[in-house]
């Protein structure tokens, strides 16, 4: 199943498929293709519950990808997930919501808003402006975060690269590992533990139950630090930090635990843009 519309301005992609696997790249062309492919002994049964249809709207189009109910009762909807695979490639720029039961969804490429909810489906994000991920057991890697974002899982880990804006992140036994941060960040765990390799900016704010936390600091950036573990080791090899320019912004490191270790590290350099 192939279908192909033209998409000149803005491109808001909804797909909702209870299993399966959703690529998205992005291109500089003003049109939106989608590919879908069965796999497997149910997947010719669920490819024909599959539509696909692109609407205009003020300012450009809305593209939906959808795995229709088999039965519906009232507010009760049942369907059947099969083994299918969806290759999408539209605008970049593209907004992107997405509700899966155990699909998987792969976004590269430099998109807009993503929001997307799963159970048990991992999600891998690009360059995003935004992003809202809700997922309970599935795993949550983006490459970077521009704007106001939130992310909230159960046992998921969450691996985010380069954070500019603000990001909320909260998990129960999933880690957290975070690149480059020069937004203002809060993190909430219980068991999980946090590492972020370089803080060079924005704002950091931490706490967890259980979960160890590592924070590494860039060089030339000064920190104001405040770290609390009830029966944990808190260690700092910062060192002694000299005088802070008149003009330098000071980073506030906030980090409350109960029983987790807390340690603040040196962190790689942060590279030029």
């Amino acid at each position: 199943m192939h279908h192909a519309f033209e998409t000149p301005e803005s491109v808001e992609l909804q797909i909702r498929l209870p299993a399966g696997d959703v690529t998205v790249k992005t291109h500089d062309e003003p049109r939106t293709e989608v590919a879908v492919v069965a796999r497997g002994r149910r997947g010719d049964e669920a490819l024909e519950q599959i539509v696909v249809e692109s609407h205009e709207r003020p300012g450009g189009h809305v593209v939906s990808i959808e795995q229709q109910d088999r039965i519906r009762w009232g507010p009760i909807a049942i369907s059947w997930g099969g083994n299918l695979e969806v290759h999408i490639t539209c605008p970049e720029g593209t907004s992107i919501e997405f509700n899966g039961a155990s699909a998987d969804l792969s976004a590269l490429g430099t998109y807009g808003k993503v929001v997307a909810k799963t159970a048990s489906g991992d999600v891998r994000l690009g360059d995003l402006g935004s992003t809202e991920v809700k997922t309970a057991s599935g795993d949550v890697s983006i490459q970077a975060l521009a704007d106001d974002s939130q992310v909230q899982t159960v046992s998921g880990d969450v691996d985010v690269e380069r954070i500019d804006g603000d990001l909320t992140a909260r998990t129960v036994s999933g880690d957290v590992e975070l690149g480059h941060v020069r937004g203002a960040v809060t993190l909430g765990t219980t068991s999980g533990d946090v590492s972020i390799k370089a803080v060079d900016g924005g704002e950091l704010r931490v706490q967890t139950v259980s979960g160890d936390v590592r924070v590494g600091v860039a060089p030339g950036t000064p920190v104001w630090m405040d770290a609390v573990s009830v029966s944990g080791d808190l260690r700092s090899d910062l060192g002694e930090v000299g005088e802070t320019p008149d003009d330098a912004a000071v980073v506030p490191l906030q980090v409350k635990t109960v029983s987790g270790d807390v340690s603040f590290v040196r962190g790689a350099p942060v590279a030029a843009e």
